[in-house]
């Protein structure tokens, strides 16, 4: 591998470094945010309750506790070949797998999937590190 390759791997293995590290600080934040907030709404349901109960007392109603709220926010993973159908591309980095519409993009190079059981194109993520 010539020396500028070389460069150009080191610069994207510490640009994917870098973004793995924001990624880390974002879903740390996310979660922090998420408990604060929770918290500042269990507060004011409480606060809430007791003056409305108290607003309320002559019709007699009574105040049910609000069923927990999933805070869990789902974090997109990537999408994985299925080996049955598009066995050539199992490990590979160029694999897409999202659809559009109602059509499936396999990768760049094979839009609709390779027709055999090895792919010229494919490349291990690792090949990048």
């Amino acid at each position: 591998m010539e020396e500028w390759q070389k460069e150009i791997s080191a610069a994207f293995k510490d640009l994917t470094a870098l973004f793995d590290g924001f990624r880390l600080e974002l879903t740390e934040l996310a979660e922090e945010v998420t408990a604060e907030a929770q918290e500042i709404l269990n507060l004011q349901w409480d606060e809430l309750k007791e003056v409305l109960t108290e607003l309320w007392q002559e019709f007699e109603l009574e105040f049910e506790e609000p069923t927990p709220f999933n805070w869990d926010i789902p974090i997109p993973t990537k999408p994985v070949p299925d080996p049955l159908t598009h066995p050539a591309c199992v490990g590979c980095i160029n694999y897409n797998g999202s659809a559009y519409g109602n059509n499936l993009l396999v990768c760049g190079m094979h839009p609709y999937g390779c027709n055999s059981d090895i792919c010229s194109d494919w490349e291990d993520d690792n090949d990048l590190n």
